[in-house]
């Protein structure tokens, strides 16, 4: 079983991955971008090295460099675990939102093209108000794209889930302003009844 755990920054997705492994101790812990050999330097490039060398990274090359990561995480992680639980920190939802200068349908398209049919059995988005967005994002020093402001965080924030909607994925949005434990119990009742009703098919 796939599962997903989506959100702009700062809404806990970290958080939430840490109290699950005492949930699902069996289960394969993932990210994206970062999850694979190469993601990391991905990761990096995308997320710190144009602060660091003062360059603005064009958006096409973004969304390329993710497809990249995901491209490389299908072959490492998800098609070697598939038969296993998988839960990860983020997935092609967040890239698809993210790329808001691609028309979505050709977006969802091309990564479709590299997961090569392994698609989340459960969504999770945790979403966050306004105001508690912005109270998140002062508290915290940003990366590049954090940097870009509350108003571009909310719009990617819908985006998700209208990209989960349009590829017709199983989800749940979860208050991320909630306590973590409730949060937690929250996703892992999901995970359950979702992982029960794939077994019983």
């Amino acid at each position: 079983m796939y599962v997903v755990i989506e959100g702009v920054d700062t809404c806990g997705k970290s958080t939430q991955l840490e109290l699950l492994k005492k949930h699902f101790p069996q289960a394969v812990f993932t990210k994206e971008p970062g999850g694979s050999v190469i993601g990391e330097s991905l990761r990096d490039l995308i997320l710190f090295a144009p602060q660091r060398q003062g360059f603005v990274l064009d958006e096409y090359a973004e969304f390329m460099l993710f497809l990249a990561d995901r491209a490389q995480h299908y072959k490492e992680v998800l098609k070697p675990h598939k038969n296993r639980l998988v839960i990860s920190d983020r997935s092609l939802i967040s890239s698809i939102a993210y790329a808001k200068h691609i028309d979505m349908d050709k977006a969802i398209m091309l990564n479709k093209l590299v997961l090569r049919g392994i698609l989340p059995q459960l969504v999770v988005i945790l979403k966050l108000e306004k105001s508690a967005l912005q109270a998140r994002l002062e508290s915290k020093k940003n990366d590049s794209i954090e940097s870009r402001g509350i108003e571009y965080m909310l719009e990617i924030q819908g985006r998700m889930c209208e990209a989960t909607k349009m590829l017709n994925l199983p989800y749940i949005e979860i208050n991320a302003s909630l306590d973590r434990e409730v949060i937690c119990q929250e996703i892992v009742g999901e995970i359950k009844r979702v992982e029960s009703s794939l077994n019983n098919c």
